[in-house]
């Protein structure tokens, strides 16, 4: 115990911990408390992990690390107050991902240098938050500062480990920007709509219903539908690059596509990792596209609809640079009933029609028809025009159109047909059953 008193006093006498070439540190008490202080941790952040054994005093080992590694101490006392990353992005701490995605896409795009020009503190607040998503964003270093509690703790937490990349804020802001919207295909002008479409789970349009009435399934039709395709971009036309600019050999691997990485003894060739093998490098990329050459645009497009396309049948439409599929929705018609290539309507006749026989006019699918009635004709007797139906899948042919005769009984005669017809019943035979107001020795 005292040969440790005697170590800590000679670190608080050492050069290490002297302040304008005073002491900082004389005591045992005062070490231990000067580290939860500010003036102490405005110089020094001690490495508690390294610094203090299991009982909470110095070994010899750690101490003499300590006074010749100057590594054992981290940033300043900004690293503490450095605020919660949930709160920085606005998120509680069990936040989905996507939830926490939306939140710094909001944040993101409030903050780009590209949309704050005019305003100097806008690229640090992009870096704060784009430094809190890179964390939080992944599921593996969100456990991992979860578990370390303060940002401060998790990057010491990182550093004490030499198999692990530092905190990523040490990444150069170019290649941060790539990394995080390279990723998300992120374009600062782009709307809310359409970032959600692209992002959370809508995308470029893969299924879309059409709507239609029964003539414009039957008769095929052009209906206009929105929907969200990837085509090529507006602004770079495709080339990935911003207008003006081109890609240039990429100097990491020397146009190679391949770098040479080396593990202990072990040396390997491997995919350039800054032009992903292509040799080229995009040193200026296209913002409205993210350097990909396309985007997820809305576009009013155009779609033909075959005749006798039928209720929930599906076709694939080419649209851009991809194919969607597109499910027609037919609504029932109020005079038509098809039954596959063939229609079904009814016509409705007089008595007269029906017993003299006659012409009566009929709607059809394409221009109307002319019955012929002939006499006698009952109710519910079916007439068939041939090829006047729907046309055939197969394109070769139409269907048929049936007629269905109904025969209109009238509600309101006059004194003159009420006698006629009575006039009538008196001479009809075979009457099966009577006739009210006719005598019943008639049915005998």
């Amino acid at each position: 115990m005292k040969h440790n008193l005697r170590i800590l006093g000679e670190i608080a006498l050492s050069p290490t911990c002297r302040l304008q070439n005073k002491p900082l540190l004389k005591t045992v008490t005062n070490i231990f408390h000067s580290h939860r202080t500010r003036t102490f941790s405005k110089i020094f952040s001690l490495n508690r992990f390294n610094f203090l054994t299991h009982g909470g005093i110095i070994s010899r080992s750690n101490v003499s690390s300590f006074y010749f590694n100057v590594k054992l101490f981290h940033q300043s006392y900004n690293n503490y107050a450095k605020p919660d990353l949930y709160k920085l992005l606005g998120v509680s701490r069990n936040a989905s991902q996507n939830e926490i995605k939306k939140a710094y896409y909001q944040l993101a795009k409030k903050y780009h240098p590209d949309t704050n020009k005019n305003d100097p503190t806008a690229a640090k607040k992009f870096q704060e938050v784009s430094s809190a998503y890179e964390i939080l964003g992944d599921e593996k270093k969100r456990k991992e500062y979860d578990e370390w509690g303060t940002q401060a703790e998790f990057q010491n937490r990182r550093e004490a480990s030499a198999n692990e990349f530092r905190f990523h804020s040490n990444i150069d802001p170019e290649e941060l920007f790539r990394k995080i919207f390279g990723d998300l295909n992120f374009n600062p002008r782009m709307s809310d709509f359409e970032y959600a479409d692209s992002h959370f789970g809508y995308g470029a349009s893969e299924h879309v219903q059409v709507q239609l009435d029964f003539h414009e399934a039957a008769k095929g039709c052009q209906k206009h539908t929105v929907v969200n395709v990837v085509d090529t971009c507006t602004l770079c036309k495709g080339t990935c690059c911003m207008p003006g600019t081109k890609m240039v050999r990429c100097d990491h691997c020397n146009a190679t596509g391949m770098e040479t990485v080396s593990a202990g003894p072990i040396i390997m060739k491997t995919t350039c990792r800054k032009c992903h093998g292509t040799g080229m490098f995009n040193r200026y990329p296209c913002v409205e596209c993210a350097g990909k050459g396309s985007t997820v645009q809305r576009k009013a497009v155009m779609v033909n609809v075959p005749p006798g396309i039928e209720d929930g049948q599906t076709v694939r439409v080419r649209v851009g640079n991809q194919e969607i599929l597109v499910t027609f929705r037919v609504t029932e018609s109020k005079y038509f009933r098809r039954d596959g290539s063939d229609i079904h309507s009814d016509a409705i006749i007089s008595i007269s029609q029906a017993i003299l026989g006659g012409e009566t006019k009929v709607q059809g699918l394409l221009a109307d028809l002319i019955l012929k009635i002939p006499p006698g004709t009952p109710s519910h007797k079916v007439f068939r025009f041939p090829g006047k139906g729907i046309k055939r899948p197969t394109g070769f042919g139409h269907g048929d159109h049936y007629v269905h005769t109904k025969i209109d009984i009238p509600q309101n005669l006059g004194k003159v047909q009420y006698d006629l017809i009575k006039a009538y019943a008196e001479m009809e035979k075979n009457t099966p059953g009577s006739i009210r107001g006719i005598s019943s020795s008639k049915s005998k």
